[in-house]
């Protein structure tokens, strides 16, 4: 153990005394437990967790890491699959102590802080007849899928997740609790928007909420060996959807093993004419099963829930389509007869309507044309190392096959480690503002354990 190491040991123990919230170190009882995440495969080891109870914690744990020179990362609501909201060596910001949600119903406003999930954001909200749009899967954590851009069920009618984003608190390099939104510090909450956690570590977020706390939604189930018939549909549908109607879509086995292709359909207005907008569904191939009925958003975000538990291992890497070419649907399809685990998957996210008509220069997003993102997701029981690979390499080399269909631009939340060079195309003419910003608010690189934009010099 380097002099270095051993002092900056020494001055974690100190850490503690300045502390409101937890220090958890590795000789104690909590600490396995708490540098788990969603995801079994991440296996980190900080010198520290500090599970802060409010922004003072959070500025005092920057300011230690400065002085230190350790490194830094943040746990939102801990559905991590690269394990960035860990760090070997350094310190984590730990936020599942703060997860509070206030309502304001008369300003259809919600202000959760930065460890609160979907789930708890949503249902706080139906107590009051109001929705949120947000991501598909109740477990995770609103922060970093905010500060990624925010894909979900309602992004058709209601925009992407920062396109509701109201307002940020947030903790700069320097120690300084900041809030940002179009008037105070207006760069910085256009960074926020899709550049992730780039500038700052976000304590609390507000956002808009909107009336109509139920949707219409639906299972429509095909054998896979329809789905080249069935993803030809899909293309021509998602093309002319309204609005209110965002389409899903996954290649999987069902959970008593049959391959198959999947529609989850959510229409958030009127149930007659959804019922009407989802009929087309019906017509793709010969359905196993076609059903639609009205449910709360909030029990629609648990459906899945059961398909990804914590601890299983987990890899995936990301690829959107302006369109399904034969050549990609080619593709798509003979992945989905490699699958090399009964848990993975193929996933359809449907980007358009609300979401398409924010211009490209009005947040750090900057993939707004109508696509489809595509999760190349393997999901596995780790039984070896060795087995390991050969789920990884499914994910490698159906990426790599389809990249030439696809867009060169992805979701920066489905970027591994190994594809930094992927991130200028997906931020596309906002890099070079990005890289401004970050140059000026952390020229450091303090905050680098994400897909992280370089200050360069």
């Amino acid at each position: 153990m380097s002099s270095h190491h051993k002092r900056s040991l020494e001055a974690i123990k100190r850490l503690r005394q300045h502390l409101t919230g937890t220090l958890i170190l590795p000789q104690d009882d909590a600490y396995e437990q708490a540098r788990r995440v969603w995801n079994g495969m991440v296996d980190k080891r900080p010198s520290a967790i500090v599970r802060c109870a409010n922004e003072q914690d959070v500025i005092r744990t920057v300011q230690f890491a400065r002085e230190q020179d350790l490194p830094l990362s943040v746990r939102g609501g801990g559905h991590d699959y690269c394990g960035r909201s860990l760090c070997d060596d350094g310190l984590v910001i730990d936020f599942s102590a703060m997860r509070n949600v206030s309502i304001d119903p008369e300003r259809r406003t919600a202000r959760v802080q930065a460890g609160t999930t979907i789930g708890e954001l949503i249902g706080a909200a139906r107590q009051h007849g109001l929705v949120a749009s947000t991501g598909s899967l109740a477990m995770v954590g609103l922060a970093g899928q905010t500060l990624g851009g925010g894909y979900g069920p309602l992004m058709g009618k209601f925009g992407m997740v920062i396109d509701n984003l109201l307002s940020v608190d947030i903790v700069t390099a320097e120690g300084q609790l900041l809030t940002a939104n179009t008037n105070l510090h207006p760069d910085l909450f256009w960074a926020v928007r899709g550049g992730g956690g780039n500038f700052g570590v976000v304590t609390a977020f507000e956002y808009r909420l909107h009336p109509g706390s139920s949707v219409l939604t639906g299972t429509f189930l095909y054998p896979l060996d329809q789905a080249r018939e069935v993803l030809r549909g899909y293309h021509d549908f998602t093309s002319t959807a309204p609005d209110e109607l965002t389409i899903g879509a996954a290649l999987l086995h069902t959970p008593d093993g049959m391959p198959a292709i999947l529609f989850a359909p959510s229409y958030h207005g009127s149930f007659a004419e959804g019922e009407r907008a989802m009929e087309p569904l019906r017509t793709f191939g010969t359905p196993l099963l076609s059903t639609v009925q009205p449910m709360e958003y909030s029990d629609l975000l648990t459906t899945f829930n059961a398909l990804v538990p914590v601890g299983r291992y987990y890899f995936y890497k990301g690829q959107s389509f302006a369109g399904l070419s034969s050549e990609a649907i080619e593709g798509i399809v003979e992945s989905a007869h490699r699958f090399t685990s009964p848990f993975s998957a193929l996933i359809f996210h449907h980007f358009h309507g609300a979401a398409s008509r924010v211009g490209v220069s009005e947040t750090a997003f900057a993939l707004r044309q109508d696509h489809l993102l595509l999760e190349i997701f393997a999901g596995w029981e780790h039984q070896s190392a060795e087995q390991d690979q050969t789920h990884l390499q499914w994910t490698y080399t159906t990426s790599s096959q389809l990249a030439p269909f696809a867009m060169e631009g992805v979701y920066i939340n489905l970027l591994d480690s190994g594809e930094q060079e992927r991130l200028p195309h997906s931020f596309g003419p906002n890099y070079a503002r990005l890289v401004e910003l970050k140059r000026a608010y952390d020229p450091g690189n303090v905050f680098h354990s994400n897909p992280n934009i370089q200050p360069g010099t």
